[in-house]
């Protein structure tokens, strides 16, 4: 397929309404076409530059074919992000193999989709940037996280793997720890409003916008000094 003289595009895989869509804002605001993808898009009309559709990342299929549309359409990816987790929390005797599968489906399987669908077309380019998002289950487990934990730590070395495979063919391959709870109507849900108002009060929350930034310094870096992981928290989170 021609690209001369194409637009370039980014895909965010789990792009929801707080950290995903703030990454697609400033994706979008710095030039690139933004697709938006999860299993359940909100309604109303997509912001300038920015399209959502409904794709689930555990089919292959499904991917492929998102990927070759977006690229057909809006120009080769320069850049995507998979930012599909599941958190749960269960003591393992209250973790049935279906929630531990389904966990394990929708943040280590759906990344190995992302990746298989990408990875190799930017390499066949030179070019490219794949980052994913972590948690700080990634690196270590903790009480009733083991399904959550398993799973990040499946994607975590997925990334590894990825960063060492498609650098030599120029693409950039990020993992992004998330330590610490986000400014969402999520963590507001988990933690009550009264225990997230004096987080937010003390500068316990991380800022989606901020962490996009963050993102886009990975994009940007230059060959010659590129991170492959890096975690992110707020000044008052303990590690």
């Amino acid at each position: 397929m021609d690209f001369s003289g194409s637009k370039m595009s980014a895909i965010i895989a789990g792009c929801g309404e707080s950290t995903g869509l703030a990454l697609a804002r400033l994706f979008a605001r710095r030039g690139l076409v933004v697709h938006g993808a999860r299993r359940r898009p909100p309604e109303g009309t997509p912001e300038t530059g920015i399209t959502m559709t409904a794709v689930d990342f555990r089919e292959a299929d499904e991917v492929e074919k998102f990927v070759a549309s977006v690229e057909a359409r809006s120009g080769p990816v320069k850049l995507a992000v998979h930012n599909i987790g599941a958190n749960v929390r269960f003591s393992v005797a209250d973790t049935s193999e279906r929630v531990y599968r389904k966990t394990w489906e929708l943040a280590a399987l759906s990344a190995f989709h992302f990746a298989k669908a990408l990875g190799p077309r930017m390499a066949t380019r030179g070019e490219g940037t794949l980052i994913f998002t972590g948690a700080t289950a990634s690196t270590r487990g903790a009480a009733n996280f083991s399904a959550f934990a398993g799973a990040m730590h499946a994607k975590r070395a997925l990334a590894q793997s990825l960063a060492r495979e498609l650098g030599p063919s120029g693409v950039h391959v990020a993992h992004v720890i998330i330590d610490g709870p986000i400014d969402t109507p999520f963590v507001r849900q988990i933690v009550g409003d009264t225990a997230f108002e004096a987080l937010r009060a003390k500068g316990g929350l991380l800022d989606p916008a901020a962490i996009a930034q963050a993102y886009w310094a990975l994009h940007e870096q230059p060959k010659t000094c590129w991170t492959q992981e890096i975690d992110l928290r707020p000044w008052t989170e303990k590690f």
